[in-house]
C-alpha cells in the first residue's frame, strides 16, 4: 500500500510540474509538438516548484508546505486538460509500433525500466550514501526545524538544492520513497529529452539508438533508483542544448529564454552545471557570427547569461549569506568562508582530485580507454560501470562528416564538457550531462549516411550489449528490494539487513532521551536518526578538525558540543594503530560507556555514551 502511496504521490508531483511549465510555455510563446511539450514542460515546471518550496524554506514555512503545494496544484489544473491530452497522444504513440526492431527495442527499455523501477521504490538505503548523508538527511533537518537554517558540521548543506526542495516535498508528505521516485521520473525525463533532441534537429530514426545508449549505461541505471541529482543535471543541460539548437534553427526569443532558464536550471543542481552557462554562450554567439548573416549576437549573449544567473542565483545567493562565499566551500582562496580553513579546503580539494588517473595530457588521451577498463578509479560506490561506449564512440566521432552547423556546435559542446570534466573532480557520476550529448552524437552520426552501415550495427550490437549488462548489475538490487515493494517485508525488515546503520539509529530512537545528541565517527548518514547529530570525523568541519592533546581534550570538547552519544562505524572508522587513537583510548579508559550492542564490544555500528 505504502509503494503504490508512494508511486501516485511522484506522479502527481511530475503533473503538477507538467502543468506549471505549460504556464511557463504560454508565457515564452515556444511552439512544440505534443512529446516535446510534456519534456520540457515537465523539466522546467519541476525547476519553478523548487524554487517555490525554497521560497517557502526560506520564509520558515516547511510547517504549511502541504498547503502551498494544494495552491500550486489548484492554480495548474488550468493546464492539466492540455498537458492529459498530450500525455494520452504520447502513451498512443509508444504503444504504436512499426517493426519487429522497434517493438525490440521498445520492450528492451521497458525492461530496464522496470528493473531501475523495483529497487527506486524502496526505502534508500546501503547504496545511497550520500542521499542518507545529505541529499534526504538535510530536507529532514529543514523539516524538523521548519525552514532552512545553516548547518554547521555539513558543507554539503551549502550546496545548490533544487532536486533536495522536491525531496523535501516528498518527505513533507510522508513519503521518503517519493522522493525517491521524483529523481527516477528525472530520468525518464532525461531519456525521453535525448530522443526529443534527436527526432526534431537530426534523424529521428536515429532516437531509438541514443535513447538505448544512454539508458544502458550501468552507472546511469543505477543513479535512476537513488536520491542523488546527476540525473536532473544531465536532463536540463540537454533541454538547454535542444532549446538553443531550436533558436539557432528558428530565432524566436521564447526558445532562446527557455534555453537560459534550463541551463540556470542545470546550475541549480549541482555547481558543476554552472559550466553550461558558459559554454553555450560561446556556442550561441560563435554559430550566429558563423551563419550567413554573420550576426555578432552579443547582446542575445548577455540577456541568456543573464537570465540563467537569475534561475539559479537563490542557490548562490544562500551560500554567501550564510558562509559569505558564494560556491562554498570551493575556492576558498579566493572567497573564504564560515567554518572553513586552508587547510579544509586543501584537504577536500585533495579527495575531489583522487578520482580518475591523472590530469596531464596523457591521462587525458587515455579517457576512454582508463574510463572503460579502470572504471573504478572513478568512482566511490563499488559497481558504477560506465561501459565501452566512449571507447568504441571515439572513431565514429572522428571520421564523421559535420555537415551542419548543430552537429558541429554539439561536438564541439560535448568535447568543452569532458574537457570541465577532466580539470575538476574526475567522477564518473559527473559526466552524466556529456553521456546525454554523446548518446545523441553517435546515434545521429551513425544514421546520417550509408557508409556508417556497418558501424551502425556494430554500434547497436554495443549499446544493446552495454545495456543486458547494466541490467545484469541491477538485478541484485532488485531481488533485494522486491520483498519490501511488494510488501512481503517491512520496511524495518528490510532496512536491518540492507543498512548497517539501521538498527543502530532505531535503537537511538527508542531508548535515547530527546534532548541527546549524537557524534557521527566514520559515518554521515544519519537520515534515519531522529535525534540531534553532528559529523564528528576530521575534514568535515573545524569543530573535530583540529588535534587534541588527549583523550580528555577530546571528551571535553564532545561535552562543549552537548554530544551526549557517540555512534561509531567501525567498518570506515581506522583501526587502531591508523588512526582515531585518542577514540580508541577515551573508550579503553571508560571515559565511552559501549551501550549499543550490548556484549559485543567494538561490533561493526556501536553507540557510546560519554560518562
Amino acid at each position: 500500500m505504502h509503494t503504490l502511496f508512494s508511486l501516485l504521490l511522484s506522479v502527481l508531483m511530475l503533473a503538477c510540474a507538467a502543468c506549471v511549465g505549460r504556464g511557463l510555455r504560454r508565457l515564452l510563446q515556444a511552439e512544440g509538438s505534443a512529446s516535446e511539450r510534456l519534456v520540457v514542460d515537465s523539466a522546467l515546471g519541476l525547476g519553478v516548484v523548487s524554487l517555490v518550496i525554497f521560497a517557502a524554506a526560506a520564509l520558515q514555512l516547511l510547517h504549511v508546505l502541504p498547503v502551498i503545494l494544494l495552491i500550486i496544484l489548484a492554480l495548474g489544473c488550468i493546464s492539466l486538460p492540455q498537458v492529459a491530452r498530450d500525455a494520452v497522444h504520447v502513451a498512443r504513440r509508444l504503444i504504436r509500433y512499426s517493426s519487429a526492431s522497434s517493438l525490440l527495442i521498445g520492450l528492451l527499455l521497458l525492461i530496464l525500466g522496470v528493473a531501475a523501477l523495483i529497487p527506486a521504490l524502496a526505502p534508500p538505503s546501503m547504496s545511497d550514501w550520500d542521499s542518507l548523508a545529505y541529499h534526504l538527511a538535510v530536507p529532514k533537518l529543514y523539516i524538523n526545524h521548519g525552514g532552512i537554517y545553516y548547518i554547521n558540521f555539513s558543507s554539503h548543506s551549502n550546496f545548490p538544492f533544487l532536486m533536495e526542495m522536491l525531496y523535501t516535498a516528498m518527505l513533507r508528505m510522508g513519503s521518503m520513497v517519493a522522493a525517491k521516485m521524483i529523481n527516477y521520473w528525472v530520468g525518464v525525463l532525461l531519456v525521453a529529452s535525448v530522443a526529443m533532441l534527436v527526432r526534431r534537429h537530426f534523424n529521428p530514426k536515429a532516437a531509438p539508438m541514443a535513447a538505448v545508449a544512454l539508458t544502458g549505461i550501468p552507472i546511469v541505471l543505477w543513479l535512476s533508483t537513488t536520491a542523488y541529482i546527476d540525473l536532473a543535471t544531465g536532463l536540463y543541460t540537454v533541454l538547454a542544448v535542444h532549446l538553443l539548437l531550436n533558436y539557432l534553427e528558428k530565432p524566436e526569443r521564447g526558445y532562446l529564454i527557455g534555453s537560459a532558464i534550463a541551463a540556470g536550471l542545470a546550475a541549480s543542481t549541482k555547481m558543476t552545471g554552472l559550466a553550461v552557462i558558459p559554454l553555450i554562450v560561446i556556442w550561441l554567439v560563435v554559430d550566429r557570427f558563423a551563419s550567413e548573416k554573420r550576426v555578432f549576437e552579443w547582446k542575445r549573449g548577455l540577456m541568456f547569461t543573464g537570465i540563467a544567473l537569475l534561475m539559479c542565483s537563490p542557490w548562490y545567493i544562500k551560500s554567501i549569506i550564510y558562509t559569505g562565499n558564494p560556491v562554498y566551500p570551493f575556492f576558498y582562496s579566493i572567497f573564504g568562508g564560515r567554518d572553513w580553513t586552508a587547510d579544509l579546503a586543501r584537504n577536500y580539494s585533495m579527495l575531489q582530485a583522487k578520482f580518475g588517473m591523472g590530469h596531464d595530457f596523457t591521462a587525458f588521451l587515455m579517457l576512454p580507454f582508463n574510463l572503460t577498463f579502470f572504471s573504478d578509479k572513478f568512482y566511490d560506490t563499488p559497481g558504477l560501470y560506465i561501459g565501452p561506449i566512449l571507447l568504441v564512440s571515439l572513431p565514429l566521432l572522428f571520421i564523421a562528416r559535420y555537415k551542419s552547423r548543430k552537429l558541429l556546435g554539439l561536438a564541439a559542446f560535448f568535447v568543452a564538457q569532458v574537457v570541465v570534466w577532466f580539470a575538476l573532480s574526475q567522477q564518473s557520476r559527473y559526466l552524466v550531462p556529456s553521456f546525454g550529448i554523446l548518446a545523441v552524437l553517435i546515434a545521429v552520426i551513425a544514421y546520417q549516411d550509408d557508409r556508417f552501415k556497418l558501424a551502425r550495427a556494430a554500434l547497436w550490437f554495443v549499446c544493446i550489449d552495454t545495456a543486458i549488462f547494466g541490467l545484469y548489475t541491477l538485478l541484485p538490487a532488485a531481488a533485494t528490494s522486491a520483498p519490501v515493494v511488494f510488501g512481503r517485508q517491512t520496511q524495518d525488515e528490510y532496512l536491518s539487513h540492507s543498512l548497517d546503520v539501521y538498527s543502530a539509529q532505531q535503537w537511538m530512537n527508542e531508548n535515547l532521551p530527546k534532548d541527546a545528541k549524537v557524534a557521527f565517527f566514520g559515518d554521515t548518514r544519519g537520515f534515519y536518526l531522529d535525534r540531534d547529530y553532528i559529523w564528528a570525523d576530521p575534514g568535515h568541519n573545524t569543530i573535530f578538525t583540529r588535534t587534541f592533546k588527549s583523550e580528555l581534550e577530546l571528551i571535553s570538547n564532545l561535552k562543549s558540543q552537548r554530544i551526549t552519544h557517540l555512534m561509531i562505524n567501525f567498518r570506515v572508522f581506522p583501526e587502531r594503530g591508523k588512526g582515531g587513537e585518542l577514540t580508541y583510548q577515551a573508550i579503553d579508559k571508560g571515559d565511552m560507556e559501549q551501550v549499543y550492542p550490548e556484549g559485543d564490544a567494538f561490533a561493526s555500528v556501536s553507540v557510546y555514551k560519554i560518562r
